[in-house]
């Protein structure tokens, strides 16, 4: 079942996470922060609005349901309206997650579905998304997702991003994002590599403090340059 759900997404947009089965991946669970997410979604009885930016098939919606979250207040978006029903085909949930918690929208957009959500989330998760755009749209982007949230003390936003610590532009290559499928869709098939070089020699030297074993075991994205970042914003 999940190797049709596969096809259909990959015809879609065949993107690398899809083409790698990165969609069955429980990435948020990954997270440090994560428990800290799921008890305030779940121990408080206004549970806060959370949104999945980029939720693709909506595996991480579908990890805070299965940990306990209510439907009620948990959104997936995604700018291709094709990953709504390959998630409920994939998890079989079409009865208990309602469709109208799948936006369609686009970040850059003023007046889609999701730019009538502005102002309205208590917590937003961008899980590989940023590295997608340029380095000019992900500032723009950037500015995009902060008024998607409330402006209130405690709103956040929460993700995951990975990089190379080489800057540049990686142009990706068929068969995954191939330019004919994606300027198809509207979208720029570039990925912005640069990361500030005091910040990454920070990070070389947690590494070395930590031992050889923690690198082999804890680092998720491949090579000997590229990184894995947990980050979070909060308003306060």
């Amino acid at each position: 079942m999940s190797f049709r759900i596969f096809i259909k997404s990959l015809e879609r947009l065949p993107w690398p996470c899809i083409g790698e089965f990165w969609f069955v991946e429980q990435g948020f669970l990954r997270h440090p922060d994560y428990p800290r997410i799921l008890e305030r979604i779940t121990s408080t009885t206004s549970a806060p609005r959370f949104l999945d930016l980029g939720t693709c098939l909506g595996q991480d919606v579908r990890t805070l349901l299965h940990n306990g979250a209510s439907p009620s207040t948990i959104y997936g978006a995604d700018v291709l309206p094709g990953f709504k029903d390959a998630g409920h085909a994939l998890f079989k949930d079409r009865d208990r997650f309602d469709e109208s918690h799948f936006i369609t929208g686009d970040i850059f957009s003023e007046d889609d579905e999701l730019a009538k959500t502005k102002g309205t989330w208590d917590i937003v998760h961008i899980a590989m998304f940023l590295h997608v755009f340029s380095l000019a749209d992900q500032e723009v982007v950037s500015k995009n997702v902060l008024k998607l949230l409330k402006v209130v003390p405690g709103s956040t936003v929460i993700g995951t991003q990975t990089g190379s610590l080489d800057s540049g532009v990686l142009k990706l290559q068929p068969p995954f994002a191939s330019q004919n499928a994606a300027e198809a869709l509207g979208i720029k098939v570039i990925v912005w590599t640069a990361y500030d070089e005091d910040e990454a020699k920070e990070r070389a030297a947690g590494r070395m403090e930590k031992g050889e074993g923690w690198e082999k075991k804890e680092r998720f994205f491949t090579g000997e340059r590229e990184r894995r970042i947990f980050f979070r914003i909060d308003y306060v």
